[in-house]
């Protein structure tokens, strides 16, 4: 993976360098101390995944993450605990709170390295969202994902995510990841009883287990009611 230090403080670029050091998957094409010099390399280079930090002058990290259009793989690197919750809206791997041992980091580059294969496999092509009408319990639905091409059964979803360009399907025990956008799905699936609650989350309505304040649970995931799609929450109670 090309790999680019966007942080302020020398020290960080240090320790990233020397955490990476061996790690014959990662290769470093560049360091930037602020927001504005990492976009402008940005827009010259190809980059896999960045090493962003939050407080930054000028642009904060996050807000930088907002302006790009098709970011790569983000891992945060951070003092600041706060942040969690909004990075993960965006397109982040993960979030580590400085200062991190080299075990956590290395959890951090596996997940960004799994996160890349799969979204590897999923431009390999897309498969339109067609719904198979075999049953009212056996409909399915076919997806692009992971180089294959995977038949689903829209009872066993429990909750589609948006990741920038890509889909997340979330199963019982699987997830797939596809290059598609969120809106379409949420068109397609009106009908099978799916709500769009958040800008990041189309879910099944049965699916649903609780409603606490501005979240939900479905199993193990507690998901964002979002404010634009409060009234689609509230119908369920009529």
């Amino acid at each position: 993976m090309r790999c680019l230090i966007v942080d302020d403080e020398p020290l960080a670029h240090k320790i990233i360098r020397n955490y990476s050091d061996g790690l014959a998957d990662i290769e470093f094409v560049g360091s930037a101390y602020s927001a504005l010099e990492a976009m402008s390399f940005l827009n010259r280079e190809k980059v896999d995944l960045l090493f962003l930090d939050i407080n930054m002058p000028k642009l904060q990290g996050l807000d930088f993450l907002k302006t790009l259009s098709n970011p790569p793989l983000v891992i945060i690197t951070t003092a600041y605990q706060e942040f969690a919750l909004e990075s993960y809206e965006l397109r982040v791997v993960d979030y580590l709170l400085k200062p991190f041992a080299l075990e956590r980091f290395l959890k951090a580059i596996n997940r960004a390295q799994e996160q890349k294969t799969l979204e590897a496999g999923a431009k390999e092509g897309t498969v339109s969202i067609d719904i198979q009408n075999k049953s009212s319990e056996a409909k399915t639905l076919f997806i692009k994902g992971d180089k294959k091409v995977h038949q689903v059964r829209i009872n066993e979803i429990q909750y589609l995510e948006s990741y920038g360009s890509y889909v997340k399907v979330h199963l019982k025990n699987e997830l797939i990841i596809t290059l598609e956008r969120l809106a379409n799905y949420e068109t397609k699936m009106k009908d099978e009883g799916f709500i769009r609650i958040h800008k990041s989350y189309l879910i099944p309505k049965d699916k649903i287990e609780v409603i606490e304040g501005n979240e939900l649970l479905i199993g193990n995931a507690r998901l964002p009611i979002g404010a634009v799609y409060r009234h689609n929450v509230n119908d369920l109670f009529k």
